[in-house]
């Protein structure tokens, strides 16, 4: 199992180095202009998402947080996987297609996570089951689905973290953690980044400025978690993602 989804891991790192053919992806000009914004940022989630996935435990340690409970890493390595399913939405050729398809991967890629909690794995694999027949019908369907799937499960887990873990059984023999709960949240701000930017693309805008707003959110999101909702044990390097996204947010959108 575990080999099948490394496999899957870096199948959709991979395809974030698939080229668009949406010119709209294109800046032009000198300089930095000349990268295709959306690239850059997709690669950088990539990355991160996949050492998260690979290895939750070097993935704190980068951040300056080495003592991380059982439960925090297998969390961990939730956020590699739906910040993964978001590198690969910026860069795929009609992410409202591949929306639904792309969330089933990401649960399929924490089912193992249900043991390390002890929780059954029945309402995981539902999810699956409905996003894989939604998926098969994304063309009969609303845009919208995709969209609203994602900003409402990441409203659950952005705003409501401790009840969405409690409702899953995902609690752990010694309960959450301030660093679990946290790690959780970021979850629920990748499903939010992700919806946002299916509704962006979903409401009619180009692609450059969907991930313009996504960027927009993920800079918002970072500085709430620097300045008031990081534990402890973080140090600042988020501000890097800060400064990148800032960066990339200013371009797309301008």
């Amino acid at each position: 199992m575990r080999s099948a989804l490394l496999v899957l891991a870096l199948g959709g790192a991979n395809a974030i180095s698939a080229p668009r053919t949406k010119t709209a992806l294109q800046l032009r000009g000198g300089g930095l202009d000349d990268l295709d914004v959306v690239q850059v940022g997709a690669a950088a989630l990539g990355a991160a998402g996949l050492n998260q996935w690979i290895s939750p435990k070097a993935s704190f340690e980068i951040y300056g947080v080495t003592k991380a409970d059982a439960s925090a890493l297998a969390l961990r390595r939730g956020v590699g996987a739906w910040q993964l399913g978001l590198a690969y939405l910026l860069t795929a050729e009609n992410p409202l297609a591949a929306s639904l398809f792309t969330a089933a991967a990401s649960l399929l890629a924490i089912v193992p996570n249900c043991e390390a909690f002890d929780t059954p794995k029945e309402p995981i694999l539902a999810w699956i089951a409905l996003l894989v027949a939604l998926g098969t019908k994304s063309s009969d369907i609303s845009p919208w689905v995709g969209a609203g799937l994602y900003l409402g499960n990441g409203v659950m887990s952005y705003f409501f973290t401790e009840e969405t873990l409690k409702m899953y059984g995902c609690t752990g023999k010694k309960g959450l953690s301030k660093l679990g709960v946290a790690t959780q949240k970021l979850t629920g701000a990748m499903m939010l980044f992700t919806g946002a930017y299916l509704a962006a693309i979903a409401a009619g805008k180009e692609p450059l400025e969907a991930f313009g707003i996504t960027a927009a959110l993920i800079c918002a999101h970072v500085a709430i978690f620097v300045f008031h909702g990081a534990p402890d044990d973080y140090n600042k390097l988020p501000l890097a993602w800060l400064a990148l996204f800032g960066g990339l947010a200013f371009k797309a959108l301008n």
